[in-house]
């Protein structure tokens, strides 16, 4: 059922008829949030109706035709590629340091021989197999994160956290390892790192380009918007996340939002290494909007 919020989203100014509606995905993680807050400040959202979500569960109603355009998984592109297309110029990604996608351990990195991991990211987890494999060697054994961090190191070696609870044990946990799997993956290959994609589904492409282009051009105003007042876009963030002004600026200034050809790069080369573990199979190609 549809929060008051999302009706009111998804029909503010339209005059479109309700089978018109966009549904778009909505990254819950405070990562998303320049995607997002710079449209409340401009045109809104019009006939847009927002569904917010972590990573794995956007990735399932994108790939199930219950969103027409999300931000998706990179590592879930990768296998569902023919059914999908990506925007050109939007992308979340981390040159280096990103500090909410986080090992936590009570070893160092070359020891970790089992890790508990979250289940609210796909990609975060398929790196960190490539970095055990091919950084450190290691053939790990994996098992999903039922407990909090705290209980779950009782019972494994490491912790994958990501999004805000990654933020949290970043900035606040007392932890006696914690690393940075975006510092990790540039020390290991020189390139960035591309956690997610917007793509949006052949179909609906087919039948509402021009729809989907203006998407486009609206979440670039937002990136636009926030770059020129990231004072009130951290400001807004602390009224709603648990984080000091601070820490927000800190964190927003790591993150990246297009998409640039040393991006691609670096998603092609974690495609590449997946493969190479067996995560995905034929490393897929990019394929874009046009016109």
């Amino acid at each position: 059922m549809k929060t008051e919020e999302e009706k009111s989203r998804a029909g503010a100014g339209s005059g479109a008829p309700a089978d018109a509606t966009i549904n778009i995905g909505h990254f819950e993680f405070l990562n998303g949030y320049p995607l997002y807050y710079g449209l409340e400040q401009g045109e809104g959202w019009g006939c847009f109706n927002l569904v917010r979500g972590v990573p794995t569960y956007l990735n399932g109603l994108l790939l199930k035709g219950k969103l027409d355009i999300s931000p998706i998984s990179s590592i879930e592109y990768a296998g569902n590629s023919g059914r999908l297309l990506l925007f050109p110029r939007l992308s979340i990604t981390a040159d280096g340091v990103v500090d909410s996608i986080r090992l936590i351990s009570r070893v160092p990195f070359e020891e970790v021989r089992s890790v508990a991991l979250t289940g609210q990211s796909a990609t975060s987890v398929v790196l960190l197999k490539i970095l055990l494999k091919q950084k450190y060697g290691i053939d790990a054994v994996f098992s999903g994160l039922q407990t909090g961090a705290e209980e779950a190191l009782e019972a494994h070696d490491g912790v994958l956290l990501i999004g805000d609870q990654a933020l949290e044990a970043c900035y606040h946990g007392a932890w006696e390892h914690c690393y940075d799997l975006g510092r990790e993956w540039k020390e290991f290959t020189g390139l960035p790192m591309v956690f997610a994609l917007w793509a949006v589904t052949r179909e609906f492409f087919a039948s509402r380009a021009d729809e989907t282009f203006e998407v486009e051009d609206r979440l670039l105003y937002s990136v636009d918007y926030c770059r020129g007042h990231w004072e009130e876009v951290v400001a807004a963030a602390a009224r709603a996340y648990p984080f000091e002004p601070e820490l927000l600026r800190s964190y927003f200034a790591k993150l990246r939002y297009d998409f640039t050809d040393e991006y691609r790069r670096g998603l092609e080369e974690f495609y590449r290494r997946a493969a190479g573990i067996g995560a995905i199979g034929p490393v897929p190609a990019l394929e874009f909007i046009s016109l």
